[in-house]
């Protein structure tokens, strides 16, 4: 599911898959607007618009390691871990639940 949040930055075109011809329009071909799953662009497009909306969120990522993401406030801090397409929270509870629901609007888990 993670992969298809990706938005692509390139014109790609593919062939219907077998078993959805529509009568008379077997050779259509369609024009991708996201990214799909076994499309090679799939990962990078999903981890960009990741680290956009994070980045939103008020975190901002670890130099040493871009899957860690790290959220300050006077309240306390969370940290963010994306492994793949895997996401945890860390932190105060109160806090950490806020910037997971607020995560959560745009990203369906």
């Amino acid at each position: 599911m993670a992969f298809l949040y990706g938005k692509l930055d390139e014109e790609i075109y593919m062939e219907q898959p077998e078993g959805f011809y529509h009568k008379g329009q077997e050779r259509k071909v369609y024009r991708l607007r996201r990214a799909i799953y076994g499309l090679k662009q799939a990962a990078r497009a999903w981890w960009q618009e990741l680290e956009q909306s994070v980045k939103k969120m008020g975190f901002v990522r670890l130099n040493a390691d871009s899957g860690i993401f790290i959220f300050c406030s006077k309240r306390g801090v969370v940290i963010l871990i994306a492994y793949v397409d895997d996401i945890i929270f860390f932190g105060k509870k109160a806090l950490a639940n806020e910037k997971k629901a607020e995560f959560m609007l745009k990203w369906e888990c």
